[in-house]
């Protein structure tokens, strides 16, 4: 018999076989870094997060939630964002799921694409749907998160109050190929997009995950990011929520994610490259270690070779940061370990030769296909790239979504079926290249490359080379057009100085002649010859590591100005040190 392809089928497990074994530890209050024995939590056990999930499950479909049902959720993590999450599962509505930080125009335009038929949220979320008429075209059945129905037809513990005394609820048989959520993109390379989530792909991705990190039943997880906390209590994890506003990772308190870390004897801990970041700051001035940690993993953008340094040195002997490749659309792709990156990869990508993201997991493979932006419909192998030539990504696997949401036109730009297999795979929107050794290599995004007089330039290629200049936080390559040429301009990021010597002048011309000297000791650098200091970059919401470059373009055309003459500039076109480029 095969085996349960919805994700609730693991919570039941895991409360027949553990069930006093606790699924999720939630902050009461703030966690206190300083007595954080002293805190109170909420906590839940899996035989009482399925009772609860099935309390719920009763009441969603009484309240005409029912298998199918689109249902928007804007529930922060914590007990109910978990029972909630598990019951629609266990009825089989389709969750909604878009990240809050993403503004409020942005939410709105969101939800109208989605056509959802329920909405549940928190009072601040209700209300803003009720102010500015989110889903009022669809929306027929509304749930307040909280004490008071608040403008409602009714509350999450009115729900759970009517299931209360009917039993199990018995989970529905769903097809693999079943529609089980929609999860927004962050919008960070454009509009963000509805991605069509089946059964099957949400049980791939829970196999995989296992397999590839050797997550074993019993581990306790701190996860800074909500919806891979959803895979928690499926691995067999116990879930540790964050003291942290969850759309601001960037401005986790790393003194207290090491107190919960040691108070719950945390084994995996998931964080952006953000959250990597300011651990590893304070580790500076602060050193411990985090002994219970057995595997860090960090996603969303690639994860400086700093910051991977600074954070080692909390980890246990034998311990590395895993920093997984992949995307809404197909997650994981391939995976690669700090001890690789430090060790090797490092120094290949600091003289500008992208950033390796590892190899593919077991089950998946990645093809490199020529770059180009028009569709393409029909997968043909023949459009197979050799190792070290710079192409786009394009995956193939049980992890890969089919279809987004409402837009047909942006799945047929990335969506390719295979006629001989009926597989469809996923065009990344990312180049890069496969090295001799089956590795990746990721050169940046494709809408992000700079096609300029003396070649194409890729983001991570160039910006690796300044990045390394001493007074430099990071840079971003951008293209700016005169006169029907684009021109490459490089913005750049100052560290923060001290409260004081911010008012002095800071001295900005040694930084531009540090960057040019840098420039011209490589090929495909040596024709970009302008910089602007921008004051800090704009991030996306979900990770707060990704850069807004189409942002950051737009501020370098009216930094320059109309009257702006680039020059000459030219110097021989770029080499990149690898065969082919864009097509």
């Amino acid at each position: 018999m095969p085996a349960p392809v919805n994700v609730a089928a693991h919570l039941a497990r895991l409360a027949a076989a553990d069930p006093d074994r606790p699924a999720v530890h939630v902050p009461r209050r703030g966690v206190n870094a300083r007595r954080p024995d002293a805190d109170e939590y909420a906590t839940l056990t899996f035989a009482q997060l399925h009772a609860a999930s099935d309390a719920i499950a009763h009441g969603l479909t009484a309240a005409g939630i029912v298998r199918g049902t689109r249902t928007a959720v804007m529930v922060p993590p914590g007990v109910d964002f978990f029972t909630l999450t598990f019951a629609l599962f266990k009825v089989g509505a389709v969750p909604v799921l878009i990240d809050p930080g993403m503004g409020v125009r942005n939410l709105g335009t969101c939800l109208a694409e989605a056509e959802p038929a329920a909405f549940i949220g928190v009072m601040k979320a209700n209300l803003a749907r009720k102010l500015l008429g989110w889903g009022k075209r669809t929306v027929r059945t509304t749930v307040n998160v909280g004490r008071w129905r608040w403008l409602c037809g009714h509350t999450l513990a009115g729900l759970r109050d009517t299931g209360l005394s009917r039993g199990p609820f018995p989970v529905p048989d769903v097809a693999a190929g079943e529609t089980a959520a929609v999860l927004f993109t962050s919008g960070s390379t454009g509009v963000a997009k509805g991605v069509v989530y089946t059964h099957g792909v949400f049980a791939a991705q829970v196999e995989l995950l296992k397999a590839t990190y050797r997550i074993e039943p019993g581990e306790v997880d701190l996860c800074t990011f909500p919806l891979f906390a959803l895979f928690g209590p499926a691995l067999g994890m116990t879930c540790v929520v964050p003291d942290m506003d969850a759309t601001r990772p960037a401005d986790i308190d790393p003194a207290k994610a090491v107190a919960q870390m040691k108070r719950f004897g945390v084994t995996n801990l998931f964080g952006s490259p953000a959250v990597i970041r300011r651990l590893g700051d304070w580790a500076v001035t602060n050193p411990t270690k985090l002994d219970t940690l057995r595997r860090v993993i960090s996603a969303g953008a690639p994860a400086s070779v700093d910051a991977l340094e600074r954070f080692s040195t909390l980890l246990p002997p034998g311990v590395e940061v895993f920093t997984p490749y992949g995307a809404t659309e197909a997650l994981p792709v391939a995976n690669v370990g700090s001890r690789e990156i430090l060790g090797e990869t490092q120094h290949l990508t600091a003289q500008g030769k992208g950033v390796c993201v590892g190899r593919p997991v077991a089950g998946v493979t990645v093809a490199v296909i020529p770059i180009s932006d028009g569709p393409l419909s029909t997968w043909d192998e023949s459009l197979c790239l050799p190792p070290r030539e710079v192409g786009e990504f394009v995956v193939r696997g049980p992890v890969v979504t089919k279809a987004y949401f409402g837009r047909p036109d942006a799945t047929r730009l990335a969506k390719i079926a295979d006629p001989a297999t009926g597989d469809v795979l996923h065009r990344m929107g990312d180049v890069g290249y496969l090295d001799d050794r089956g590795r990746l290599w990721y050169c940046g995004r494709k809408s992000h490359r700079v096609e300029t007089p003396d070649g194409t330039l890729y983001t991570e290629m160039v910006e690796a080379i300044f990045n390394a200049v001493p007074a430099v936080s990071r840079t971003a390559l951008v293209g700016v057009a005169r006169g029907g040429t684009t021109y490459p301009v490089v913005c750049v990021e100052i560290p923060p100085r001290p409260l004081l010597e911010r008012f002095r002048a800071e001295p900005w011309g040694p930084v531009v002649a540090a960057l040019r000297e840098r420039g011209r000791r490589h090929d495909h650098t040596r024709a970009v010859a302008t910089f602007l200091k921008h004051p800090g970059f704009p991030v996306d919401v979900r990770h707060n590591s990704k850069i807004f470059r189409e942002k950051l373009a737009v501020w370098a055309d009216r930094k320059l100005g109309p009257d702006w003459n680039p020059g000459a500039g030219s110097q021989g076109r770029p080499s990149l040190g690898l065969k082919g480029g864009a097509k």
